[in-house]
């Protein structure tokens, strides 16, 4: 069994998945507690949306610099986060397009709304980080 995990998680994608999942509820955790913070106001929502993307991103940087793609940082840590935190916010604003747009004009619950976005901005993400900021020089 433990060698099973360790092929599975030798691959790159599924890291990134597990740290993606990982961020993601730090993110829906930090959404929801913002919202409830605020006082369940829809007018806020975007404020919730966002303080949940900062706190996933930021740890997602860490793992993924760390972890998934195994990236010396060292001496580029500004330069790399740069990056990260401009794919990010193309994610972000991705997010923020899909959350709004089908919480405010389709009536979906702001769960399943924040669900769909970060199916969909994983993949923006994924490939965005792979070969841009933590691409492999040879």
């Amino acid at each position: 069994m433990r060698k099973i995990v360790k092929t599975v998680f030798e691959r790159e994608i599924i890291r990134y998945g597990f740290v993606g999942l990982i961020s993601t509820i730090l993110d829906f955790a930090f959404l929801n507690i913002t919202y409830i913070l605020l006082g369940n106001i829809d007018n806020h929502l975007w404020l919730a949306t966002a303080s949940g993307f900062l706190i996933g991103t930021i740890n997602g940087y860490i793992m993924n610099s760390r972890w998934t793609f195994q990236y010396e940082t060292k001496g580029t840590e500004a330069k790399k986060f740069t990056k990260f935190a401009i794919i990010g916010l193309v994610g972000f604003a991705l997010t923020e397009l899909i959350v709004l747009g089908l919480a405010h004009l389709l009536d979906v619950d702001k769960n399943i709304a924040k669900l769909i976005a970060v199916v969909i901005v994983f993949f923006w993400n994924y490939f965005a980080n792979k070969h841009w900021t933590f691409k492999k020089h040879t």
